[in-house]
């Protein structure tokens, strides 16, 4: 399962403003990828350092208050945090999909004939991070490219999985927490390890959950 790696394990600058304003709901979550150049790291240990590379880029090059994305991904099968959920996106490029849609990133890139693995680590990672805006930050269930937003060819290799379903987290079920509840009686309620409820919706240590949040229960 991916591993989460939250802003101040990577390093991230804070923001220099954020915006709330945002109905994910109507939308969903939209994939990209880096650019056209091949630039996924062979070791994990170089990751953090492209990412903190990314949000320099985004807060100094382009003038954003933060590194574009809600979240991003890696061949090695993390999610880093972004933006996060309930925070308006910079990276779909209208005003209206980053009103409504969450944009995670994967760390590859190339041309359609010389592109970085795509990693079932990475196809992981992204399942994980896209779980996680659904249950934490209230994303609609819908998943699309960057290209369905604007003309770009972002995410380029990644679009197969788009349009394949591979990026659909496991399981269709969802359970609103109510009050008194924890992991551990949500996942005896469904026959479902409370480890493997916690790793699909990207929940780490300390395993908080709030009543109202929307859970994706994974198959048992």
């Amino acid at each position: 399962m991916a591993v989460f790696v939250t802003r101040a394990q990577w390093g991230a600058r804070q923001p220099t403003g954020r915006s709330t304003q945002i109905t994910p709901e109507r939308g969903g979550v939209t994939i990209h990828h880096v650019g056209g150049s091949r630039i996924a790291r062979a070791s994990h240990s170089d990751c953090a350092a492209q990412v903190r590379g990314i949000q320099r880029q985004h807060m100094d090059g382009n003038g954003w208050a933060d590194i574009a994305y809600s979240h991003l991904t890696c061949v090695h099968g993390y999610v880093f945090e972004g933006r996060g959920e309930g925070v308006r996106t910079a990276a779909n490029g209208t005003n209206t999909a980053n009103q409504n849609w969450y944009a995670v990133c994967g760390l590859v890139g190339g041309s359609s004939s010389s592109y970085d693995t795509i990693t079932a680590n990475l196809l992981d990672a992204f399942r994980t991070a896209i779980a996680r805006l659904r249950s934490q930050g209230g994303a609609a269930r819908a998943i699309n490219g960057h290209r369905n937003q604007l003309a770009t060819e972002c995410p380029g290799n990644l679009y197969r999985y788009v349009q394949d379903g591979s990026l659909e987290p496991p399981g269709g079920r969802t359970h609103t927490v109510r009050e008194g509840e924890t992991l551990y009686s949500i996942g005896r309620r469904y026959g479902v390890p409370w480890q493997r409820i916690a790793e699909a919706n990207g929940i780490t240590s300390p395993y908080t959950i709030f009543v109202g949040q929307v859970l994706v229960i994974p198959d048992s």
